[in-house]
């Protein structure tokens, strides 16, 4: 009786709970939040404000906000609408140096957005030198294979900015292109008159153009580093998504080198930025032809804030596929550090070197004979 008793109970509860009304979740509505984004660059002319309202999808740019600077407590520049008719992009010409205090306000229709922060110092004792190195065996973590390639090493050192927890940021951009002659033929029409008959005559003309292809970009991937390696934090094996983050920002903080000497050992994939050594022509007039390569590749270290740190990280996790909204991750969030809106300010003390790697380099030309063997003269 008691088991009936029990069963009629539980069936009771389950058909009262399934009549329950379905409890409506209202979700915050984060569109038209104002929205401030910049990366700050110390001791530089100009840098860029993006002012833009939060949105469905994207984001709406906004014009006509009110911009103030103030470095010091003191107003150094203010705006009220964007420059050159780039849409949400505001010029700044305030320059400030490291240890300054920035304040960057914007407001727009009844909303205020600021960031306020201390400039950091600079990376200290920089330098930077570049080696090839052919035939260079690295692991593939795409393809989960060890490859080889040719690559350039890139050696780096400095000095920590203070025996403080600081954070830094590694720089790598390139310009490699190639100039070449490429020979043109033109077809010119001419018309002749032949004991009182006209007769159209063809002449072929050549001439040369000059062709230039050209790559100019931030290299996006750091393919080997060595000792100490190029990373955020120890990471320990038993974390798989630390594991499966890739640091495409290639942000790091001084937790191996505190107050100390850093150095770093990059390897960077060359592809076509390797010039051929020889080139095999005919005559002299090949030779003049021969391609011209020119190479340049920019190194430079970030000392950057920790919640721009952060907020890097984040964008690490997002761009590796940890963070994919499944039911195992949940939604991503997001590092800010803009007050009363949304988004990042970076503040940014940069030190940097230009590597010439080669300059107007030529092939070495070897003459070899040519095979007319082909060629008939009817």
């Amino acid at each position: 009786m008691k088991n009936i008793f029990l069963l009629f109970f539980v069936s009771f509860l389950i058909f009262f709970c399934s009549c329950k009304e379905d409890i409506e979740i209202k979700m915050e509505n984060t569109t038209g939040i104002l929205c401030l984004n910049g990366y700050m660059y110390s001791e530089c002319d100009t840098n860029l404000l993006y002012v833009t309202l939060t949105g469905v999808s994207t984001p709406k740019n906004v014009n006509n906000a009110d911009i103030k600077v103030f470095v010091n407590g003191a107003l150094t520049e203010e705006k009220t609408e964007s420059e050159q008719g780039l849409d949400g992009r505001y010029i700044l010409k305030t320059k400030f140096k490291p240890g300054d205090l920035v304040r960057i306000e914007a407001e727009y229709n009844g909303q205020k957005a600021w960031r306020e922060a201390e400039v950091p110092d600079y990376p200290k004792d920089f330098n930077a030198t570049l080696t090839p190195e052919k035939n260079k065996s690295y692991y593939d973590v795409e393809m989960e294979e060890y490859k080889h390639s040719d690559m350039y090493r890139i050696d780096i050192s400095f000095s920590d900015v203070s025996n403080q927890k600081n954070y830094y940021r590694l720089n790598l951009d390139h310009i490699s292109y190639s100039i070449r002659s490429i020979s043109q033929y033109e077809t010119i029409e001419k018309t002749v008159e032949i004991d009182g008959e006209e007769y159209v005559v063809y002449k072929d003309t050549v001439y040369y153009q000059r062709d230039t292809a050209y790559s100019k970009g931030y290299d996006d991937l750091t393919y080997i580093s060595e000792a100490p390696p190029l990373c955020d934090e120890e990471i320990t094996t038993d974390n798989d998504f630390m594991d499966a983050t890739y640091n495409y920002y290639k942000v790091f903080n001084n937790s191996r080198f505190v107050g100390g000497k850093c150095d770093l050992r990059i390897y960077k994939k060359t592809d076509y930025q390797f010039p051929p050594e020889t080139a095999n022509v005919y005559d002299q007039e090949d030779v003049e032809r021969l391609p011209e390569y020119f190479y340049t590749q920019y190194v430079g270290v970030e000392s950057i804030d920790e919640q721009a740190y952060y907020f890097m990280k984040s964008l690490n996790g997002y761009e590796s596929g940890t963070f994919d909204n499944q039911e195992l991750t949940g939604a991503m969030k997001m590092w800010r550090n803009v007050s009363g809106g949304s988004g990042n300010i970076v503040f940014v003390s940069r030190v940097m070197k230009k590597i010439v790697v080669y300059d107007d380099y030529k092939p070495t030309p070897i003459f070899i004979e040519r095979d007319d063997s082909w060629y008939y003269d009817y």
